[in-house]
Order: structure tokens, then C-alpha cells, then sequence
């Protein structure tokens, strides 16, 4: 009777094994490949799937195109047309929601267009200014 009990438990070893490779593999019946990434201490384990892998990479083709974040008011521009500036340069300051907020420019080069001045309310996702 031990013999039978031994060779269940190897049988269900076994099942437990194949279940175990089956859930490794993806559709097309090759073995899984996970990758891990860890959000606040916490790691996580997912699979890539080939339309993610293949994808086109998303970059800004809008640079230098500098645009509001959240409505306000403007209180103060800091730079003018042709102004030089560098990545890290506050560009205005507004105010929104009772709080004043400053804006810095996201790329280095020359300012083209200033579309603000003081005073001025704006809208989220309005144009404000363009570098190049």
C-alpha cells in the first residue's frame, strides 16, 4: 500500500509540474519571459506581450512648444522674444487655485513666440510659448 500512496504522490507531483509548465508558456506555446519592476518597494512580475515590444516609441514632437498645465492667471513673464534661455529657466509665473506656480522651460534655445502677459487668464492646454 506505501508503494501505491508513493507513486500518487509522485503522480501528482508530476501534474502539479505540467500544470505549472503550462501556465510558463504563452499562446504560441513557447516558454513565458517576465520582467520585474518594483513601484514603492513592491516587485512585480509581468509578461511583455509582442505588440508592446514592437511598438513605435512614443517621443514630443512638439519640443519646444511650451503649453499651460493648469488655467490661471498670468502674474509675471519672465522672458521676451529672443531671449536666450537654458533647460531649467523659469519662464512666468501664474496663479491657480489661491497659489502662485512657475513654470520652467523644458528645453534650451531662443524663445520665437511669447503668447502671454501679465494679467492674462489662460485655459489649460493653451500655447504659450515656443522655443527653438
Amino acid at each position: 500500500m506505501s508503494d501505491n500512496s508513493n507513486k500518487q504522490n509522485k503522480n501528482q507531483d508530476n501534474n502539479a509540474q505540467s500544470s505549472n509548465d503550462q501556465d510558463n508558456k504563452n499562446q504560441n506555446g513557447q516558454k513565458a519571459r517576465y520582467r520585474s519592476f518594483v513601484v514603492d518597494g513592491t516587485r512585480y512580475r509581468t509578461q511583455l506581450t509582442e505588440k508592446f515590444k514592437n511598438r513605435k516609441k512614443w517621443d514630443n514632437p512638439h519640443k519646444g512648444m511650451v503649453y499651460s498645465e493648469f488655467p490661471g492667471t498670468v502674474i509675471k513673464v519672465d522672458v521676451e522674444e529672443g531671449d536666450d534661455i537654458s533647460k531649467g529657466d523659469r519662464l512666468y509665473i501664474y496663479e491657480a487655485m489661491k497659489m502662485k506656480n512657475r513654470a520652467y522651460s523644458p528645453v534650451g534655445g531662443t524663445v520665437r513666440e511669447v503668447r502671454i502677459q501679465e494679467d492674462d487668464v489662460i485655459r489649460k492646454g493653451n500655447l504659450l510659448f515656443v522655443i527653438e
